[in-house]
């Protein structure tokens, strides 16, 4: 997105103007205080620095979360679609695979992920390359997710449980059913610990019947979603437990059927369980 590129450019120069800045006015209040030396030639390089980064700042966010043309006439159309079932699960994801493994450039599906502590393991996009499109749930996941924010194009944490075990194809709600037993648990379980970021951590065949499971956290661009946000636990996702990351499947590759079916689940509203 266009926008969006100027907007985080913008973010970027206002960052490196108030650092600037702020050096400066430190060491010209250092100096007056420590040995009465006025520089003003710190001071009036370190204002002007300072008032341009109070404007950018707030400008590169704005234009850098700001959805686009067809970002709005996309949610007007994912917003009126017909209510849909699923009898063929295992059909759907089989679709989405084939329309992901036929993208020819996998940068495409990358986006901006803010700095912070442990973001590491969970903004690797190689996992676009080796990663394979499979079923996941959303165990819990910034609140912020589940609110129609469509101005708000930033990315937001979430734990997820997802299998390469081909049973799951077609019968993915066993994942919600798992992803429940853990959340009753969470207190006894790695989910306490709200701030700490993981990848591929594998359950216990006590919590999953026997059956290959991860939970790892990711990074959800709210673009990925048909509404923006959230509006259902179940989601295809790109994952691999030799890939450090995963993500969610970007919408474009989502079939129009499990669009409609996501759509229509979320009239649920905030009575899942496993949002927090």
């Amino acid at each position: 997105m266009k926008n969006r590129k100027l907007g985080l450019c913008l973010y970027l120069i206002g960052g490196a103007l108030i650092t600037v800045a702020a050096v400066l006015l430190i060491a010209y209040f250092g100096l007056k205080t420590s040995d009465d030396r006025d520089v003003p030639a710190l001071l009036w390089s370190g204002i002007p620095m300072a008032v341009a980064a109070v404007v950018l700042l707030p400008v590169g966010y704005f234009i850098s979360t700001r959805p686009n043309q067809e970002l709005k006439e996309r949610f007007q159309k994912y917003s009126t679609l017909p209510k849909a079932d699923i009898s063929d699960f295992a059909a759907e994801i089989a679709a989405m695979r084939e329309a992901f493994a036929a993208e020819k450039d996998p940068a495409s599906n990358q986006f901006y992920i803010r700095p912070f502590a442990g973001s590491a393991c969970v903004s690797d996009f190689g996992v676009l390359r080796g990663g394979k499109v499979v079923w996941g749930y959303i165990v819990q996941a910034n609140e912020t997710l589940y609110q129609n924010q469509r101005i708000d194009m930033l990315a937001v944490p979430a734990v997820i449980l997802y299998s390469p075990d081909a049973y799951f194809d077609g019968d993915p709600l066993e994942l919600k059913r798992i992803a429940e037993r853990l959340y009753r648990a969470k207190e006894s379980n790695f989910l306490r610990n709200e701030s700490s970021f993981f990848t591929n951590k594998r359950l216990s065949d006590a919590v999953t019947d026997g059956r290959e499971v991860y939970a790892s956290c990711l990074m959800v661009y709210r673009p990925h979603f048909p509404l923006y946000m959230a509006t259902d636990g179940l989601l295809p996702l790109v994952a691999s437990p030799s890939e450090r990351s995963a993500f969610a499947l970007n919408l474009k590759y989502w079939t129009a059927n499990f669009a409609a079916y996501y759509v229509h689940n979320g009239s649920k509203g905030r009575d899942n369980v496993f949002e927090v």
